[in-house]
């Protein structure tokens, strides 16, 4: 076998890794396209995206403010971390999953959704928690919207 030299090191010429490194210095930046943005709405519809959202982040805290309000503190690998985010009470506007216990959630249910101000929607607007698995459950009293 004969043997190249890269930077100084001495290589079999068959090495896959020569073979991706050599890919990655011939092909030129702009050739490479860039990857697009997820649909949020697109993500809304997608149950899938639920489960895998229900799996993926992890509740760390969760604290009564008001009688219809609780601070989530989470954080999601993909969606990031989030300290003191209000919730609120409600009622399920689709099927979906519990963010705290997996638990499926059904059009309808009592849940807590993420506080929307203005015209921006938090990254986790369509994440839910079942009222009824908030520890320390008060009296709430779900906001129709």
């Amino acid at each position: 076998m004969q043997n190249d030299s890269l930077q100084g090191i001495h290589v079999n010429r068959n090495d896959p890794w020569v073979q991706i490194v050599g890919d990655l210095h011939c092909r030129a930046a702009s050739e490479v396209d860039p990857m697009p943005k997820p649909d949020y709405h697109r993500l809304l519809n997608c149950a899938s995206m639920w489960s895998a959202m229900a799996n993926a982040s992890s509740i760390r805290r969760i604290e009564w403010q008001t009688t219809c309000t609780i601070l989530v503190s989470w954080s999601d690998s993909t969606l990031g971390r989030y300290v003191d985010q209000i919730w609120r009470a409600g009622f399920a506007r689709t099927d979906g999953v519990c963010g705290l216990t997996g638990k499926p959630v059904r059009r309808g249910d009592a849940v807590f959704r993420p506080l929307q101000r203005g015209g921006d929607a938090p990254k986790n607007a369509f994440n839910m928690i079942l009222a009824e698995t908030v520890p320390n459950a008060k009296e709430i009293t779900p906001e129709r919207a």
